[in-house]
């Protein structure tokens, strides 16, 4: 089990258990229900499977993604560190029985607008790298338009309530060394 905790041992933050992490990339591709868009399929299967999918990959869809929405690229990375560190088959089971899943940990049922915009039916999808750092910054995004901050933006990423300054904190101590790319 690993504990992401920055400050303190006994209130973690989050927890991801070794089970929880999907390690069978050919049976995600069995599973995958690609949709009616044919763009949609071209761009799942032309998404790198797990051996070629670096911490580089991810890094300049980061840097694209980040782009194309105005959010600061250092930010983007920081929270793909902290939630996934750049692993593109993150995935975490809630308390409450809902998932995050990819290296931005996209909660398929807290983000319904946004599944319905893309057209996504299966949580299974949020696993291709492209679609969920664009999900991920759009979110941020979405987050510093409404509360006015980045600081307010991540706490909001993570969860709007009170105890989670930590997250906070850690996230934005990570974006420091990722100023200079």
């Amino acid at each position: 089990m690993k504990i992401e905790n920055f400050f303190s041992s006994s209130i973690p933050l989050k927890v991801t258990r070794e089970k929880h992490i999907r390690g069978d990339f050919y049976s995600y591709v069995k599973a995958y229900k690609p949709q009616k868009s044919p763009m949609k399929v071209v761009n799942f299967y032309s998404t790198p499977v797990k051996s070629i999918i670096t911490k580089e990959y991810v890094k300049e869809v980061a840097r694209k993604k980040s782009q194309k929405y105005g959010v600061p690229l250092n930010l983007v990375l920081a929270i793909i560190e902290k939630e996934s560190n750049f692993n593109p088959k993150a995935y975490n089971k809630n308390k409450d029985g809902t998932e995050d899943i990819g290296v931005m940990q996209i909660n398929f049922h807290h983000n319904k607008r946004l599944m319905r915009e893309y057209g996504i039916k299966s949580p299974e999808e949020l696993y291709d790298v492209e679609l969920n750092i664009e999900l991920g910054v759009r979110i941020l995004k979405e987050n510093f338009k409404r509360y006015g901050s980045w600081e307010l933006a991540v706490k909001a990423y993570n969860g709007i309530r009170a105890d989670n300054w930590d997250y906070v904190k850690s996230v934005m101590e990570k974006a420091n060394k990722y100023v200079n790319l």
